[in-house]
């Protein structure tokens, strides 16, 4: 798919806004704040599995000097210039500064969960959400850790960043790289594919640099893991159909269109309806469609916004007809299904969601010679990326070695 045909995508389904826009500046319309909302809620409530995360927001400026005390004379950042001796700024540069100093200043460990924008200098062609200059949503997790337990609280994070991605039905696959001298001691990168099999990085977890960690003040290790409103843009050009978007449930603002006929039965009807508000699904209602016209057009409104289904109980008194995504299916339902039914076929649409993008997935790695098993030895004649993690050891296929890993090999050397 092209970078254009998401982002119209995206537009129809009221998720961003359309041209005209600003080179590389993003405008979010409701239904994608809930939907990043959503993204930065299943994130939290994975990490609480074993930490007790808050969430925070940084201010729009941030002092120059304690930035580039950190960072040094970054050249992608945008300064504001104070006259007469003031204090110069800069625009929304990182979260990382303000968010470890906040975390020690309280003598607090963490984890804490920025989520705001981040403004960058982006020449050139700025795709929406790849490469924007203002990014949102950047979100940044940091959590202060003793050295001794670093490398296992980033494999946790691993755990939990791999389980978001497939609860997006985003298939990835992390891969160690080695030290980046300016930023991370340890580093794991969350690999996937676009469309056309050219990997691509989802998220990045690092343990941060002893340069970083001393540049900070900070006696204990950092823990910093990232992801953008790129994860969106891969939803949006994986899961589609001639209908639109057609969302995994974890993040679709709407999972249930329901259409309604003037001689839908109202008693049953609200009861039903209190059934899933409480149960915490999300759905909307149509008017009373008197026509199938009626009924084709909410059907079509429902699908085009992401949801994963529709349900009409307009055709006939008593009829409940589901209308599925991926392929577009109708098939009547023996009565309005309860709670639990609904997140049955929810979990029903984003397995044939996962199910598709994992057979791309793996076509792509294979076709694209990726995934290889080899001894150091044999590894140094190959463009090693990174090894795999977990560690898979198993024979080298070029040697026969019984000390081969298995390795990302790309041709492109790092590629975002």
């Amino acid at each position: 798919m092209k970078y254009t045909e998401y982002a119209r995508d995206l537009e129809r389904a009221t998720f961003i806004m359309g041209a005209p826009r600003s080179k590389g500046i993003v405008v979010w319309a409701q239904p994608g704040m809930q939907a990043v909302k959503l993204l930065v809620e299943h994130f939290r409530q994975l990490t609480a599995q074993r930490f007790a995360p808050h969430v925070v927001e940084h201010g729009f400026l941030m002092e120059s000097a304690q930035y580039r005390a950190v960072f040094g004379d970054y050249a992608n950042v945008y300064s504001l210039f104070a006259p007469l001796g003031g204090a110069d700024y800069l625009l929304r540069p990182d979260n990382l500064v303000n968010t470890v100093s906040g975390l020690r200043d309280a003598d607090a460990a963490g984890p804490a969960i920025a989520v705001g924008g981040l403004l960058r200098d982006s020449p050139g062609k700025t795709p929406p959400l790849f490469r924007d200059r203002y990014i949102w949503p950047a979100v940044q997790l940091n959590q202060r850790v003793p050295k001794e337990t670093a490398e296992g609280t980033l494999d946790f994070y691993r755990r939990v960043v791999e389980e978001l991605l497939s609860s997006l039905a985003l298939p990835v696959i992390t891969v160690r790289t080695g030290p980046i001298a300016d930023y991370g001691r340890l580093t794991y990168l969350a690999v996937s594919v676009l469309p056309d099999g050219r990997p691509t990085v989802l998220a990045t977890l690092y343990v941060l640099s002893s340069r970083l960690k001393k540049a900070l003040g900070d006696p204990l290790d950092i823990v910093d893991i990232g992801f953008t409103g790129k994860l969106i843009a891969l939803c949006a050009m994986f899961h589609t159909d001639g209908r639109g978007l057609a969302l995994p449930s974890m993040l679709a603002p709407l999972q249930l269109g329901i259409t309604v006929g003037d001689a839908t039965e109202q008693g049953k009807l609200a009861a039903w309806l209190a059934e899933l508000k409480d149960a915490g699904i999300r759905y909307q209602m149509s008017p009373p469609c008197s026509t199938l016209r009626d009924r084709h057009r909410w059907e079509k409104r429902w699908h085009r916004r992401g949801a994963p289904l529709a349900i009409g109980l307009d055709r006939r008194p008593g009829s409940v007809i589901c209308a599925g995504r991926l392929p577009l299916r109708r098939r009547e339902l023996p009565g309005l299904p309860s709670p639990d039914d609904v997140r049955a076929l929810l979990s029903e649409h984003d397995r044939r969601l996962a199910s598709s993008t994992a057979e791309l997935f793996e076509r792509s790695l294979d076709d694209g010679g990726h995934l290889r098993k080899a001894c150091p030895s044999c590894a140094a004649d190959l463009p090693v990326f990174g090894e795999v993690v977990p560690v898979r050891r198993g024979r080298c296929e070029f040697c026969c070695s019984a000390e081969g890993t298995s390795l990302f090999i790309s041709d492109q050397g790092r590629f975002y």
